[in-house]
């Protein structure tokens, strides 16, 4: 099988996969956000994250007339074809880079029941999209649709740079998180982290190489993350064991089902 070919088969089968909606188990609400906020820089406090290893980790887009361009251009055209209406609303669901979407793989409102560990997980990127920033303004790709007017987006359009994809970045780092906190769920998590990047290619928001980019940015950072003492406090915090509490408490048979 080809480079094209397995790539083609691996986006399609990602973009295929139909997220269900938020809706989740009940459970009673905990500590306010509000109540929160204000901690949320403390637990990061510190934290520096090694940009020349994750620079490296990411690498270059490819060269603008090389084949993997060809290839990323094709996996688009093929996805644009025979994508759906379902598929098209599946990929709004994770337009907001916002942890409530991992709601249903844990099993709870997150920012509702959780709101300490949600809190928590937004506050840890932050220095992620610092790099990512500035990568995209190193590489300066343009976005697929930009750059090949047959390519017709589904999500709305945006100015910003394409390599690494954002979303993509974004979406691992938090399920990478997620799943340190509670291992249990890493399936979930991480077909939720999947699903948050190839969404963007099936949508032709980013050359399929953004996406592979971003996910290896993603994995690399919540390594580095998941090995400071900020995140090792983090997760001592009375408030993040009590969240874990709740999530754990919860039986697998009654966890909702996550794709159809």
């Amino acid at each position: 099988m080809t480079l094209r070919s397995r790539r083609l088969a691996a986006f399609a089968l990602l973009a295929s996969v139909q997220l269900l909606a938020t809706p989740v188990l009940a459970a009673p609400a905990q500590a306010q956000p509000d109540q929160i906020e204000p901690r949320s820089a403390a637990w990061t406090k510190g934290l520096q994250l090694n940009q020349a290893a994750l620079q490296q980790v990411v690498g270059r887009p490819p060269a603008a007339n090389g084949p993997e361009v060809a290839s990323d251009l094709a996996v688009l055209l093929w996805l644009q074809t025979y994508r759906t209406p379902e598929m098209e609303a599946s990929a709004w669901l994770g337009l907001y880079r916002d942890p409530a979407a991992f709601s249903r793989a844990l099993g709870v409102d997150m920012v509702k029941q959780i709101p300490t560990l949600s809190s928590g997980i937004t506050a840890f990127i932050k220095p992620v999209d610092q790099v990512l920033g500035v990568l995209k303004a190193t590489y300066r790709r343009q976005r697929p649709f930009r750059a090949h007017p047959q390519i017709r987006p589904c999500l709305p359009l945006e100015d910003t740079y394409s390599f690494p994809s954002g979303h993509s970045t974004w979406y691992r780092t938090a399920a990478e998180l997620l799943a340190d906190l509670v291992p249990e769920r890493r399936d979930r998590l991480i077909a939720v982290g999947l699903h948050g990047g190839a969404a963007r290619v099936m949508c032709g928001m980013h050359y399929p190489s953004d996406v592979e980019a971003g996910q290896r940015l993603g994995a690399e950072a919540a390594r580095q993350i998941i090995q400071s003492e900020q995140w090792q406090a983090f997760r001592r915090d009375p408030a993040v064991q009590k969240d874990l509490q709740l999530l754990r408490s919860l039986a697998p048979e009654r966890l909702p089902v996550l794709v159809r």
